[in-house]
């Protein structure tokens, strides 16, 4: 997630949180303004006076939003790509289509559409490095959508693939 803004203020204090998120604490602007940015862009902003209780914060429940992550195709293997293509492919009852889709760029997967995603990931024969991508990204950021892309950044710490 990138958000950009330009910001005049007196201080700004940022405090990095568990599961990235972070806490900041401007000095110096008009809130209401900042607020509208953010909210124009898609994201939740929370606001939280001083003694740290939450004064307000998105309307919507958490179970209408999907939190996803895009990273690069060399992150999967080129057995893994022929694998997801064809598993995007499949036009049958107890098909992978329902949750994984090909972009043309790469592969969008649904991981909140398996009850066990890595299991099924497993089952269809895709590799030890995919999987253990995808567990650790709904491990520690939680995500419902992983979006496999050409054009991807490569994430820092798990193994790439040149094909």
């Amino acid at each position: 997630m990138k958000l950009s803004l330009t910001v005049e203020a007196d201080t700004i204090n940022v405090l990095a949180l568990n599961m990235g998120r972070i806490a900041i604490d401007i000095d110096g602007i008009e809130l209401d303004d900042l607020i509208n940015v953010v909210c124009d862009n898609g994201y939740s902003l929370r606001i939280a006076d001083t003694s740290g209780t939450l004064t307000a914060k998105m309307p919507l429940p958490r179970s209408v939003s999907l939190p996803g992550l895009c990273c690069s195709t060399a992150h999967i293997t080129r057995r893994d790509n022929i694998i997801l293509g064809q598993a995007s492919l499949q036009r049958h009852e107890d098909c992978h289509n329902a949750w994984i889709h090909d972009t043309h760029y790469g592969y969008l997967l649904r991981l909140n559409a398996r009850r066990y995603p890595v299991l099924e990931l497993k089952r269809m024969g895709l590799s030890a490095a995919c999987r253990r991508l995808v567990a650790t990204l709904i491990q520690h950021y939680d995500i419902s959508i992983l979006h496999l892309d050409a054009g991807g950044d490569l994430l820092p710490g798990f193994t790439t693939f040149d094909w």
